[in-house]
């Protein structure tokens, strides 16, 4: 599937390459992705989770290094509100959300880390099948990413010292739909669904000042379990895809990250109107 995929992506940027004399470059590296994901309902249709993401690293050697816990990539808190405002659309909101994020290591670049802040408002729609379910979910991230290595200088969310051309450098929004479908496995009868697999797909788009362009992709592939109606555990596979164009070295590079996912889901037993987030987020 993935040399499928990566052919596409040639042949549509095959004409542009050709015409600027682009030299494609295809880089692959295995990642870890673990996320915790803590909900609080109500009694009506709110409720409140709180998700910490931590991620893991290889060194950016081609996949050669298959050590996905030598260093660190990300960590996130973010926390939800959520509205279920009918029995299958749920509105969320993250006020803002707070991001750690580390360079690729290799011998020819140092190690950097910047910070973000994201604030994120999301509409999910969940559509009962048959024998599965559909998720459609649709979210904007208006995010702050600082605009150098804060290893070494400080973070500042907004600076009035700061040109409206370095201000629109460290700001941009991120469009983001995803359709998820899950369906019940290793099922005793057909109410049982202890077991569960689900496969999602999710495009971004970057909106900017200094740019509009395809950001990146995921596909995720999973297996969970109900360890109880109010936990649950997954692991699977996610593929991240991202394409990056360097126009003075004249260079395209397909850049794919290959995550093991561990996901964890607890909420509290309160009986509630509101539905279960599915994660990941």
């Amino acid at each position: 599937m993935r040399t499928v995929f990566f052919s596409v992506l040639i042949s549509l940027s095959g004409t542009a390459g050709i015409a600027q004399t682009y030299q494609n470059v295809v880089r692959h590296r295995p990642v870890f992705w673990s996320e915790l994901n803590l909900v609080y309902k109500t009694a009506g249709k709110w409720s409140f989770q709180m998700d910490h993401q931590y991620r893991r690293q290889s060194r950016d050697e081609n996949g050669r290094d298959l050590n996905v816990f030598r260093y660190p990539l990300q960590q996130v808190f973010r926390p939800w509100i959520n509205y279920q405002l009918t029995d299958p659309v749920r509105l969320s909101i993250s006020p803002i959300g707070l991001w750690w994020t580390w360079s690729r290591p290799n011998d020819f670049q140092p190690y950097t880390f910047f910070q973000e802040v994201r604030i994120i408002p999301q509409l999910t729609i969940t559509k009962p099948l048959p024998k599965s379910e559909l998720v459609y979910r649709f979210r904007s991230e208006l995010r702050w990413p600082s605009r150098t290595d804060t290893l070494t200088s400080e973070y500042v969310f907004l600076s009035d010292g700061e040109s409206d051309d370095v201000l629109a450098d460290r700001f941009n929004v991120r469009l983001r739909a995803m359709i998820r479908w899950i369906k019940p496995v290793f099922q005793k009868n057909k109410d049982d669904k202890t077991w569960y697999i689900q496969t999602s797909a999710e495009p971004m788009v970057v909106v900017s000042r200094t740019a509009r362009r395809f950001d990146q992709s995921r596909i995720y592939l999973a297996l969970g379990k109900r360890l109880r109606d109010n936990l649950r555990v997954e692991l699977g596979y996610l593929n991240q895809f991202t394409l990056q164009t360097d126009p003075i070295q004249q260079r395209r590079t397909f850049r794919f990250n290959h995550a093991l996912h561990a996901y964890l889901y607890l909420e509290n037993r309160r009986r509630t109107k509101t539905k279960s987030p599915v994660g990941p987020e």
